[in-house]
């Protein structure tokens, strides 16, 4: 009886560690620009992570301009540092919030990751 016990109790808490794991992580949207830029209305005020190339980069105002194939969009990465590898024409990852300010939609960085287009990219 008492190994049962131990069993049962050992479980119980297995099972309330790993729903306290699968609580506490929260599902991050993930996104190329043309995705968000097709409805950027249903995304604002959310965090996700966005991907796209870089097509400008304004270091004096912290700010770039990521593209997709169809879509551009302004992100602000005053609160990201920008990696050594976050060039014109790389393919780079930026988590941030999506706002629409004076007329204009942008992200509001918190991260910045440069890498592989294929790590983005679903297999064919």
């Amino acid at each position: 009886m008492e190994r049962r016990m131990r069993i049962m109790v050992t479980l119980a808490l297995v099972s309330g560690l790993a729903a306290l794991m699968f609580i506490s992580i929260e599902p991050e949207i993930d996104l190329t620009v043309d995705q968000l830029m097709a409805d950027p209305a249903e995304y604002e005020g959310e965090k996700m992570r966005l991907h796209g190339t870089v097509e400008s980069i304004n270091l004096e105002n912290r700010t770039l301009i990521l593209s997709g194939e169809n879509a551009t969009i302004n992100v602000d990465f005053d609160s990201a540092s920008l990696p050594n590898g976050a060039d014109e024409n790389k393919t780079i990852s930026v988590r941030g919030l999506v706002v629409y300010e004076e007329g204009v939609w942008s992200v509001h960085a918190d991260e910045i990751k440069v890498g592989c287009p294929s790590k983005y990219e679903a297999a064919d």
